[in-house]
């Protein structure tokens, strides 16, 4: 009886603490998701009062991607070594002082100071809520980090929205980043006040056999986040651009169908963590690809048709949705002993991607044409689809059958019987016989 009590007291203990962990994890995932919304729209005006090119503006969520490399990449050695709730408060805090550089700064050097202040921010504090989240998880993993993931999606879903109010302020683009900031901070006191928020991460058995990174599903679940983090991070950063002056959607309409990609996004990652209870994850991943090349691919083709193209986008956010969180919980899964190494991995890898598919969509929007671009990142996402069918469908672990492991048994049983010898017959004498 002690013992269940124990038990129920524990898990009581493990659920709280993994609230504790999403919500404050999940605040500051919500803010970069604000930062991915609201970048997009702020680009033109950020270019324009600072008298740079756009795609130099452009440039600076190159900047915030570099940024985040350094604590993806030494991810889960910071969380062993320092805990989760000193991360986290880390985090915070280089998210507010990145905020109020963008907010009050000028010149390039200074604005690229900022984003990479912010992009270390939200890099620590992707890797760690990541880390505890699966490590405190009970059930189907890709549901536990699609309801962290929830939280960038309602961000993005609302940052073209804070950005219009603020567009249209006296501020500009400053009032939104000084938002930010604000935020930040209010995130910072409430984890510095909040107790029992600690998560440790135990250091690899040496008796274990070792992460080896060059594995063939390794490097395809590496390649396959790079691809989807760089052609959503592109997405995010050019759609506004394309919409605006390709599509010939004002910039109220463009903005409100920045809104409409976040709300997709947002809405598929909502809609599948219920779904990941009733169908297979890797399922609705490739279904969740199929719609995103359509998506890409209908813009291209329905470049006159105007407003009813806010729906095509918001399909396109609807196909973004499910594919990350199953990316790094279908990895983890499979590499179950060396969950924080090859979550670090792929995070790491998704970083770069997000540094160099906007720089590069940006020069073939520049110098081929916009279209042309579209027509790249619809390229991108159908290798996506290749790749992950590749590592999860025909790469799969084989499932073990009952029978295998019944026959098994009976093998072993038999093989135990065999080694038995018999017992050698117990002689008695006359008197021992007659005392009996």
């Amino acid at each position: 009886m002690r013992a269940r009590s124990s038990l129920n007291e524990t898990s009581l203990d493990n659920e709280r603490l993994t609230v504790r962990i999403l919500m404050l994890s999940g605040s500051m995932t919500c803010l970069a998701g604000l930062n991915a919304g609201w970048f997009g729209p702020m680009i033109p005006s950020i270019a324009a009062a600072q008298k740079m090119q756009l795609v130099e503006a452009g440039s600076l969520i190159s900047v915030y991607s570099a940024g985040s490399l350094v604590p993806l990449a030494i991810g889960r050695q910071l969380v062993e070594k320092f805990g989760g709730r000193k991360c986290l408060l880390t985090a915070a805090l280089l998210f507010c002082i990145g905020l109020a550089i963008l907010a009050f700064g000028s010149q390039i050097l200074v604005l690229s100071l900022g984003a990479a202040a912010l992009g270390v921010g939200a890099g620590l504090n992707g890797i760690t809520g990541t880390i505890c989240i699966l490590r405190l998880a009970t059930g189907p993993s890709a549901a536990a980090v699609g309801k962290l993931n929830v939280f960038f999606g309602v961000g993005a879903l609302l940052g073209p929205v804070v950005a219009l109010l603020g567009l249209n302020s006296p501020w500009s683009y400053h009032a939104v980043y000084f938002f930010g900031a604000l935020y930040a901070l209010a995130v910072f006191m409430t984890a510095f006040a909040t107790k029992r928020l600690d998560v440790r991460v135990p250091k690899p058995d040496p008796s274990a056999d070792s992460f080896r990174p060059l594995q063939a599903p390794v490097l395809l679940y590496t390649a396959a986040v790079f691809l989807y983090v760089g052609i959503e991070v592109a997405m995010a950063t050019w759609l506004f651009t394309y919409l605006n002056m390709t599509c010939a959607l004002s910039k109220d309409l463009a903005g409100w169908s920045m809104t409409a990609l976040w709300g997709g996004l947002t809405t598929g990652r909502m809609v599948s963590v219920h779904l990941f209870k009733y169908f297979p994850a890797a399922r609705i991943a490739l279904c969740a690809m199929a719609l995103i090349v359509s998506g890409i691919l209908s813009l291209v083709l329905l470049t006159s048709v105007g407003d009813p193209l806010i729906l095509v986008v918001f399909l396109l956010g609807l196909g973004f949705g499910p594919i990350f969180p199953t990316l790094i919980a279908s990895a983890s899964e499979r590499y179950k002993q060396h969950s924080a190494s090859i979550t670090s991995l792929v995070i790491t890898a998704g970083a770069f991607a997000g540094i160099t598919f906007p720089l590069m969509i940006g020069q073939v929007f520049t110098k081929v044409g916009h279209i042309q671009g579209m027509l790249v990142l619809a390229l991108f996402s159908s290798i996506l689809a290749a790749v992950y069918f590749t590592v999860q469908v025909r790469m799969s672990l084989p499932p073990v059958r009952i029978d295998d492991v019944r026959d098994s048994f009976d093998d072993s049983a038999g093989a135990s019987r065999e080694q038995i010898e018999p017992l050698p017959e117990l002689k008695l004498s006359p008197e021992t016989k007659r005392a009996l």
